[in-house]
């Protein structure tokens, strides 16, 4: 199995969702994904995406939980997304490599965290998760594809990319993406080269 590394150069701040390499501060993939993100939820009302994003953190610490010690713990008003996971998982058998696992990009210099690098069937897979109503292709494949990059740069090479999306009924869906995907890297590269536009006029 593969290992991947501490990268202890590079640092998170929880409060303000910072991310530094050796000191400096470089920016996270969801927030060079912001104008796409904004394009797809700009007519959602942010209580409702405030809460969602709640929702995904307490189901994602669950799910992580479940995963490294078996513990069950999440709130009744949750248990149905928890229940998604919990399926998807005994399904496919994951075996973890790392949860929550922070990455950053050698050379483009940006950084975020993957929920779930694992084996599945021998394949070395990206797995995130999503307690959204349905995957939002438009965002996960560069996202996710944005990972992946990153990985490559210390030379880990993934062979799948999965989405797993529950809801509150307890059923899940398992969303693979392609694990080469040339159009959502130039789309993320683009975003990248926005972020840096609009950084050095402000």
């Amino acid at each position: 199995m593969i290992e991947i590394p501490e990268f202890k150069e590079l640092q998170f701040k929880e409060d303000t969702h910072t991310y530094t390499v050796n000191g400096f501060v470089v920016p996270s993939v969801s927030h060079i994904m912001e104008p796409l993100s904004n394009a797809y939820y700009g007519g959602v009302d942010k209580d409702t995406l405030s809460r969602a994003a709640s929702r995904g953190t307490s189901v994602h610490a669950a799910v992580e939980n479940y995963l490294l010690f078996g513990i069950e713990d999440i709130s009744k008003e949750l248990s149905g997304y928890f229940a998604g996971f919990k399926k998807w998982i005994d399904e496919y058998k994951p075996v973890p490599v790392k949860t929550e696992c922070r990455i950053y990009h050698r050379t483009l210099n940006y950084a975020g965290t993957a929920d779930l690098p694992c084996y599945i069937d021998g394949d070395l897979t990206l797995v995130d998760f999503k307690t959204t109503a349905s995957v939002a292709q438009v965002l996960t494949r560069v996202q996710l594809e944005a990972y992946k990059k990153a990985f490559e740069s210390h030379g880990i090479e993934f062979k799948r990319k999965l989405i797993i999306q529950s809801g509150k009924d307890g059923a899940y869906h398992a969303v693979e993406h392609p694990i080469a995907d040339a159009e959502s890297w130039k789309v993320f590269t683009e975003l990248l080269d926005v972020y840096r536009f609009i950084k050095k006029y402000k």
